[in-house]
């Protein structure tokens, strides 16, 4: 109570002290150039839109390079720019006489290779029957060999041919299967010259649009190294994307999904709109400047973004509707020297400064039941555990002492509280409640000074949330609508 009192007195002594050098400053006539001149803002309701501007170049969402794998002479081009083309659609025609040659000679190779395997098959039905006649030889010499009847040099020679006619089936069976290997060899070569005389017609890969045609009627292309590139095909370009940098600075608010708005030199009375599609996590370093590319996708239905055109670019990272604002001037003022309030303690306004969460529990509880669909006893655990967390969480302030971290103790609750929604929420509603939480703007501490009706002011503690260029969201005790917030103070030089 004593602490209070002595912050009321302190405030009431720093009002009539601003009262008094602004009475004697302006004399009778109020008028004076030495007088304190307070400037102030109006705390109003209102939307944010906070936003990232950047630029990026117009891409077709998928462009295919069409080459030639095949070195010769263009002989005929069906596709010119802004042809519209198919899939497979012949656009160019290389000319095919020395590819129609070589398919002609390996059609010839096959044929010659067919008639080597009729000539090896007669081959191996010759040598199965030497093998069999100098067999039934050797079969019928072994026993007149044994009655004596047959000479030693007779019976050698009739084994001798036997074994021979072995040998000669065994080679005719290795001719017939290399013969066999030759002809698939000269198959695979016909297929081979089949292929190149197909590459000599060049074909549209995708359905799209020629944006680029490299070569003439009559051109020669030379595939020795490389494929050249003859043509560039956009897929529809009814739809398009821009390849945006952004700064590593802003990077952190820009997620996918996220709306965009867009304007081309072309059209400049014409916003187009989009969304963002990726972010890039490769870093683009340039200067010692790091970017990373953030890529946009819009409908293009009238075709009037076209490739290649450079779009300013605005991502909405944020929005807030219908909120309490606060001029970004007030949040930089800062008493000047001389005016007596440099060392002025501010009041504990914002949201979470001091005072019970129970009230703040109670209205999150009561919007979660609502858009989750929570049943009673959802809420009655989810209740329950939060006033554990609470609890525990107000133990360690008080047992740490002004030097505890409170960073720390405020990430430990966040990661607590989503613990208790996982334990008492079915897997859907966990996830809904996941997404809540990260459509959610953070807030952060503030400090704004508010003159009430009787031209007092006093500093007062807020929470702040998302901005954009010329306000701020603002939230805290006794922060209202209408209220006067100081963007400047001149103090008078002696």
């Amino acid at each position: 109570m004593n602490n209070k009192i002595r912050n009321w007195t302190l405030l009431v002594v720093v009002g009539a002290a601003l009262a008094a050098i602004y009475f004697f400053s302006n004399g009778e006539n109020g008028s004076g150039s030495s007088a304190v001149r307070i400037e102030t803002a109006e705390i109003d309701r209102g939307d944010i839109i906070r936003s990232v501007a950047t630029s990026g170049a117009v891409r077709p969402l998928i462009t295919v390079e069409v080459g030639s794998q095949l070195s010769g002479q263009l002989a005929e081009i069906y596709a010119d720019f802004n042809t519209e083309v198919v899939k497979d659609q012949v656009i160019a025609l290389i000319d095919a006489q020395t590819f129609e040659t070589r398919v002609l000679q390996s059609q010839a190779d096959l044929k010659v290779a067919e008639s080597n395997i009729v000539v090896q098959q007669a081959g191996v039905t010759r040598a199965r029957a030497n093998l069999r006649r100098a067999q039934l030889e050797y079969e019928r010499a072994e026993p007149l060999r044994d009655k004596g009847t047959l000479s030693a040099s007779e019976y050698d020679t009739s084994l001798a041919n036997f074994e021979s006619a072995k040998a000669d089936l065994t080679m005719a069976q290795a001719q017939l299967q290399n013969a066999r290997s030759a002809l698939e060899q000269r198959k695979a070569s016909l297929e081979s010259a089949q292929i190149d005389l197909e590459r000599t017609k060049i074909r549209s890969p995708i359905d799209g649009v020629v944006i680029e045609r490299a070569v003439d009627q009559g051109q020669t292309v030379a595939a020795s190294l490389s494929s050249p590139i003859l043509f560039q095909i956009a897929q529809d370009l009814r739809e398009i994307q821009t390849e945006a940098n952004d700064a590593e600075a802003e990077i952190g608010n820009v997620r996918d999904g996220n709306q965009v708005t867009f304007s081309v030199d072309a059209y400049p009375d014409r916003e187009f709109s989009g969304v963002v599609n990726q972010v890039r996590r490769a870093p683009v370093e340039q200067n010692n400047v790091v970017t990373y590319t953030v890529i946009i996708t819009a409908d293009n239905p009238e075709l009037k973004l076209l490739p290649g055109m450079t779009a300013i670019v605005e991502i909405v990272t944020g929005t807030s509707e219908d909120v309490l604002r606060v001029a970004n001037e007030a949040l930089r003022f800062k008493p000047p020297e001389g005016s007596g309030l440099e060392n002025v303690q501010a009041e504990a306004g914002g949201a979470g400064q001091g005072g019970s969460g129970g009230g703040r529990m109670t209205q999150e509880l009561t919007r979660m039941t609502e858009e989750l669909g929570l049943n009673e006893q959802q809420v009655s655990a989810i209740e329950k555990g939060m006033q554990e967390l609470f609890a525990g969480m107000r133990a360690q302030m008080q047992s740490g002492g002004p030097d505890v971290d409170r960073e720390a103790l405020r990430a430990q609750m966040r990661e607590n509280i989503a613990g208790v929604f996982r334990d008492h929420l079915d897997s859907d509603q966990y996830k809904a409640y996941r997404q809540m939480q990260s459509a959610r703007q953070p807030m952060q501490s503030g400090q704004v000074w508010v003159q009430d009706a009787m031209g007092d002011i006093r500093p007062v503690y807020v929470r702040l949330g998302i901005g954009d260029d010329s306000y701020t969201q603002i939230a805290g005790r006794g922060i209202e609508e209408g209220m006067r917030v100081v963007t400047r103070l001149r103090v008078p030089r002696n």
